[in-house]
Formats: C-alpha cells, structure tokens, sequence
C-alpha cells in the first residue's frame, strides 16, 4: 500500500495524463485555430486496408496502480487509433491532402518528405505531452514534500530530462518546417523500401532517436510503413547531417534480404516505435506466445536496446 502523499501523487499523474494540448503546431506559428484529433496514419486509405471490422490493434499504456503489465495490445476504433491533437482541421487538410486522399507516390520527393514530416509533427507533439505531465507531477511531488523542490532529485531531473528532450525535438521540427515553407524537399534524405507481395499486417508513421550512436547531436530518424496495392512500402528520412550515422545505423537491416529483413525491420518497429498498429486478423492469427513475446520485448526496450536479443517469434510481417 502506498501512503497517503504518494497516492495523490499517483492521482494528479492520472489525472494530467488526460489533459492535452490543442495549439496548432502549424509551420508559421500563427495559428489561433484548436488542434483537432488527425490521424497520423491516413485512415481512409491505410487504416481501411488494415482494420477488421472498424478496428486496429494497438499497444496501449494500462493506466493502473501498481500495473501487472504496464502494456497491452488491444483494439482500437479506426477513427480514433494513431491520433494527436497537432493541428487544426485546414492546416491538417491543407499540409497532407496529397497523401491522405491516395497512397503516397514513392517517386515524388514531396510525398516522402510529407510521410516524415507528419512523424515529426506527431513525435514532437508526444514528448511535449510527456513534459508537460512530468514537469506537473514533478510539482506536486514538491507540493506535497516527495521531492525537495530546492536541489536536485532523481524525479526532479526525470522531469528535466523531458523538457530537455521537447526543446530538442522542438529545434528538430523547425528545421522540417522551415524546409516544407520554403518548399525544399532536399532537407530530408530517404531510404525506401518495397517488400514484395507482401500482405498487409502493419502500417508505423513514427520518428525515433539513436540515442546510442556517438555523435555531436542526437541523430533522428523517422519511419513510414504502410501497405500499397500489393506490396508494403517502407521509407526511412532523415535531415542531412544526421544521415551517414542513420546509413550506418541500418545498414544491416537496408542490406538484408527476404525473411531476415523484415525480422529486423520487424524488431526495429517494436523497440523503436510506439506509433503503429496492427491487422486485427493477423494479430488474432498468432499464438499466445508469439504474442506475449511481442508484447514482453515491446515493454523491455521502452527505456533500453536489446540489439542483442533474437526471437523469432518477434516477427510482424
């Protein structure tokens, strides 16, 4: 049992975690319009190839104290799965008409610059989301005594490394939204991937870190996965500073064929994605333990890698 302070601590978290920002995260800066909830995977085109009867599978955070699993793959409605509150209805229409009314044209710069700009637009509403939370429960962690509030703690610095990270994020998502003003699509460099006749099982729009590579700054890259007429398309971006230590980053996974690449592709989405979701019938498809084991190393890399960790059970395609 907890006492008292830390069970208005655990509160205030639940509470905070249902409060979202609606600003506009447009790339002028001048929006007054509310954010809406907008897909960050089209629904019409990606998500209707995908879900079983009006639904998709996703992995869900179980809001409970203490969590036996702090993370499930359930169903989730189709309107509501995959998203954010980031930008208002004209901006969203506005900025990614071309590859919300048809599949994106894996030939067309602009298509795939847009496929990584709305993963940067949805990561970077996230990590803001998450800074906010923590930075509030961290508050009331002081308010209540839990936290010193005058010098350094570990939840303190928890809360700090969050800011951290979405002013980082923030700068990121300047630079894509200075390149989509001024219509230069050569600010992201693209790796695009076609496995062949390939059914439909998963779609991803996400952005990640390689907080693991050695360089002078945080290197990001974002992943695209989604299903074409008969085929499923994969598009990795990055800016290009940060493009010879994604290269080398994928190498293996670029370089592989068959089988072995999309093991790979299929374990790089589990530990470095949280944005993508799942054919309900080939979910339900697996065995248990296929799905423990999906589920299991999902929630063992969301604070570390495991580059090192081969299952051939972790397999989504």
């Amino acid at each position: 049992m907890y006492d008292k302070a830390t069970n208005e601590t655990i509160n205030h978290y639940f509470k905070v975690h249902g409060i979202y920002t609606d600003r506009c995260l447009e790339p002028t800066e001048k929006c007054q319009q509310p954010a809406i909830r907008s897909h960050s995977i089209p629904c019409g085109t990606v998500l209707g190839q995908l879900s079983y009867e009006g639904h998709v599978v996703m992995a869900q955070m179980k809001l409970k104290v203490p969590p036996p699993n702090i993370i499930e793959f359930k169903y989730i409605g189709r309107n509501k799965a995959t998203t954010f509150s980031g930008l208002c209805g004209q901006h969203d229409n506005d900025i990614f008409r071309s590859i919300d009314d048809r599949l994106p044209d894996l030939s067309d710069q602009t298509h795939l610059f847009l496929l990584a700009y709305r993963a940067v637009l949805r990561e970077y509403y996230v990590v803001l989301q998450n800074a906010v939370r923590f930075q509030s429960t961290y508050r009331k962690r002081v308010e209540l005594g839990l936290s010193p509030g005058t010098e350094p703690c570990k939840f303190g610095m928890f809360a700090l490394s969050h800011l951290c990270n979405a002013y980082e994020c923030y700068e990121y998502k300047r630079h894509i939204d200075l390149a989509y003003l001024a219509g230069d699509w050569s600010q992201l460099n693209h790796h695009v991937l076609l496995i062949k006749n390939q059914s439909p099982s998963i779609a991803v729009s996400s952005m990640f870190s390689l907080d693991e590579v050695d360089a002078p700054e945080t290197p990001r890259v974002t992943l695209s996965v989604f299903p074409t007429e008969s085929d499923v398309a994969v598009v990795f971006s990055a800016i290009p500073s940060d493009s010879p230590y994604v290269d080398t980053y994928l190498h293996r996974l670029l370089t592989s064929e068959s089988y072995l690449q999309k093991y790979l592709l299929s374990k790089l989405i589990l530990q470095s994605c949280d944005n993508f979701v799942i054919d309900p019938q080939y979910y339900d498809s697996m065995p248990q333990d296929r799905k423990d084991a999906i589920c299991q190393f999902y929630v063992n890399t969301i604070l570390e890698t495991a580059e090192d960790h081969e299952d051939a059970r972790l397999y989504l395609f």
